[in-house]
């Protein structure tokens, strides 16, 4: 986390306040007490690998991160800053958190929720099949990242990702319907 940001802030409804920004010095909303909510732009990169089998990358946080460290979490994804499209926060915090360079044309919109009180949601993904795998951890967030099996993803969520993801089925399962529509599994989580 950068302590010199301001973050974005929405209305309930998931529409930006123009504007209107939120200091990431002061923490998180929910940490801090207010009723403020903030966005996040998520990654998830996915590919076929070399035997036919998806799989989506994880990354391991940094012990020097002061939330979750040493836990997995998604492929990138952070807050977006005031007056930043949540494309440009996609972009920026794949950039910043792996070292990969996509574009607006990568990302495939999956979905859009409320995460908790004081946080809205935006998920895309990116499909790495046959891209060239030079992740870099440019902000120390991340100390590794790893490729999980999607049909062992559901068994690695509930060992080794950061508690949040341990509790979202919400989105996993909206995932995992999205991965349905677009041919991409047949079956379930």
């Amino acid at each position: 986390m950068h302590h010199d940001e301001m973050w974005q802030v929405y209305a309930p409804n998931g529409e930006a306040i123009s504007g209107e920004g939120w200091n990431s010095a002061l923490d998180n909303p929910e940490v801090n007490g207010s009723d403020k909510i903030v966005g996040v732009a998520i990654v998830f990169l996915y590919r076929m690998n070399t035997k036919g089998e998806l799989e989506f990358l994880w990354q391991k946080r940094s012990e020097k991160v002061d939330r979750y460290p040493g836990y997995y979490d998604i492929s990138a994804g952070g807050h977006v800053n005031l007056g930043e499209t949540l494309v440009e926060a996609a972009i920026r915090e794949a950039y910043e958190e792996i070292g990969v360079e996509i574009t607006a044309e990568d990302l495939q919109f999956m979905i859009e929720a409320p995460f908790n009180k004081n946080r809205f949601a935006w998920v895309y993904a990116v499909d790495w099949t046959g891209r060239e795998e030079n992740f870099r951890f440019n902000d120390e967030e991340v100390s590794e990242v790893k490729w999980v099996l999607y049909k062992e993803m559901e068994e690695f969520r509930s060992k080794y990702a950061k508690k949040p993801l341990r509790e979202d089925n919400f989105t996993f399962l909206t995932m995992n319907n999205w991965l349905k529509m677009h041919g991409l599994i047949d079956g379930n989580l």
